[in-house]
C-alpha cells in the first residue's frame, strides 16, 4: 500500500523513477522497489519524498491518496536572505567566476604557447618575442622545452581544473535550492 501511494504521488508530480532517485541520491532500482513493495525507504526518506513530491508525510503511511501540502512564503527569511547573498554571495560568485576566469585564461595561453612559437618561427615574424630582443630567430632550445611542458602540463591539468568548476556549480545549484527552500517552503 505505501508503494502505491508513493508510485501515485510521483507520477502525481510527472516524475520519472529517474529523476527521483537522481535528486535523492539513489539509484533508480530502489525507487522501484519501494513502489513494488518489496522494500520500504527509511524515515528520513520518505520525508525527503514527501518534500520531492510535495505531500504530506502521513498521507503515506495512512494509505491515502497524497494530497498537495499549501506552501507559505516566510518573508522575514526571504529578507535575511536576499541582504545576506548580496552583501555576501554575490561577490563570492563574482569574485570566483572572476578567478576561474583568468585560470582559464591562463590554461588557453600555456596551451597555445608551443603553436604561438611555430608561428613566429615559420612566418619570420620579428614582433612576435618572449622575451628575446632579437625575435621570432632568437629562440634558444630551453623556450621550446618550457612551452612544450607548460602545454603538457595545461593538458594534464585541465581535466581537474574542468572538475572543480562543475563541483563549484554544484554547490552553488545546492545552495540556491536550499536558500529556495527556506523561504518558500
Amino acid at each position: 500500500m505505501l508503494g502505491e501511494n508513493l508510485q501515485k504521488a510521483r507520477l502525481a508530480q510527472k516524475l520519472t523513477q529517474e529523476e527521483v532517485a537522481k535528486e535523492l541520491y539513489f539509484i533508480r532500482q530502489a525507487i522501484s522497489r519501494w513502489e513494488s513493495n518489496k522494500t520500504e525507504p527509511n524515515f528520513e526518506t520518505l520525508i525527503a519524498l514527501a518534500e520531492l513530491y510535495e505531500s504530506d508525510l502521513s498521507a503515506f503511511a495512512q494509505g491515502i491518496e497524497p494530497q498537495k501540502r499549501k506552501k507559505h512564503i516566510n518573508l522575514f527569511a526571504g529578507f535575511g536572505l536576499v541582504f545576506f547573498n548580496f552583501v555576501l554571495g554575490f561577490w563570492l560568485i563574482i569574485t570566483t567566476a572572476l578567478i576561474l576566469l583568468a585560470l582559464y585564461a591562463i590554461i588557453l595561453a600555456l596551451f597555445l604557447a608551443p603553436f604561438i612559437m611555430i608561428f613566429a618561427v615559420a612566418t619570420h615574424n620579428p614582433h612576435i618575442t618572449f622575451g628575446n630582443a632579437n625575435g621570432a630567430t632568437g629562440f634558444d632550445w630551453w623556450y621550446w622545452l618550457v612551452a612544450i611542458i607548460a602545454c603538457s602540463l595545461m593538458v594534464l591539468v585541465s581535466p581537474l581544473i574542468w572538475r572543480f568548476t562543475k563541483l563549484l556549480y554544484f554547490w552553488l545549484i545546492k545552495y540556491l535550492k536550499f536558500n529556495l527552500k527556506s523561504v518558500y517552503n
